[in-house]
């Protein structure tokens, strides 16, 4: 039976050190009080690095784990229409299961068809939640595409952003090294918005934690990301997406630099 018990070691939480002042009052949860450099992208193959996103310098999380291989297995009852982009719902950690199997009934799956993969999807929402502030309210997204989303590189106007990819490639995204963030905020091509080197990729089941724009202190250190373009290809997607920012919009930002209609919704 999975677990998440083992992501976050609530009783290894200390005190935070001065330099997350800000941000304690939107994230719940400590952080290492050890003076250290720290990378802006904090990558690994334990499930514990999703909680580095918490310090000031870091935007991305990224947890390196393998396939689930009984998801896998559940994955081949999915067709690229199953859950169109509407698939979405605003939840809680409490609420979560009940929000998932709504979604999937509600668009025609039977929920008791998917045990593995709901259980994966409680994990992962359980992990995210006790990072986020106690009683958090966050967007649930279920999806498959296969269109192209957001095709330009651009931030994000959330606090924290949940991502992973069970079928198709990954979200693609740029170390802060690569991107001309001028270019990004003014409206310029993603040839000059990267200014050097070829995007990152998810791959399929990694689990990566996201800071946006919306994160105390963070305004302008934002990851940039964008979806990876498959329209055409006959390629598709099934997204899992959480996100949290203290003040629900209901009408999205988009970047605007942005063109018209885009959802920057990954």
């Amino acid at each position: 039976k999975l677990q998440f018990l083992y992501l976050i070691d609530l009783h290894a939480r200390s005190s935070m050190p001065s330099t997350l002042a800000v941000a304690t009052a939107a994230v719940r949860g400590a952080v290492p009080t050890a003076v250290r450099a720290v990378s802006p992208h904090a990558v690994g193959d334990s499930p514990s690095v999703l909680r580095e996103v918490l310090h000031p310098e870091v935007n991305l999380s990224l947890w390196r784990r393998p396939e689930v291989p009984a998801v896998a297995a559940e994955m081949q009852q999915l067709q690229s229409g199953s859950l169109p982009s509407g698939a979405r719902c605003q939840t809680t950690q409490a609420s979560f299961d009940n929000d998932v199997a709504r979604l999937m009934a509600q668009y025609g799956m039977d929920p008791a068809s998917f045990p593995a993969w709901r259980a994966d999807l409680h994990m992962l929402a359980a992990g995210f939640f006790n990072i986020c502030p106690e009683g958090a309210r966050a967007e649930l997204r279920l999806e498959t595409v296969d269109d192209d989303g957001c095709l330009r590189f651009h931030t994000d106007y959330t606090q924290l952003r949940l991502l992973s990819t069970y079928v198709g490639p990954g979200t693609e995204w740029l170390r802060n090294e690569q991107v001309d963030r001028f270019a990004k905020d003014n409206g310029a091509p993603n040839e000059v918005i990267m200014r050097s080197g070829k995007p990152e990729e998810f791959n399929q089941y990694w689990v990566g934690i996201l800071k946006g724009e919306a994160f105390p202190g963070n305004e302008g250190g934002g990851l940039v990301h964008r979806s990876p373009p498959i329209a055409g290809t006959g390629r598709w997607r099934v997204l899992f997406c959480l996100d949290y920012t203290a003040t629900y919009y209901h009408q999205r930002q988009m970047s605007p630099a942005c063109a018209e209609g885009c959802p920057c919704e990954e």
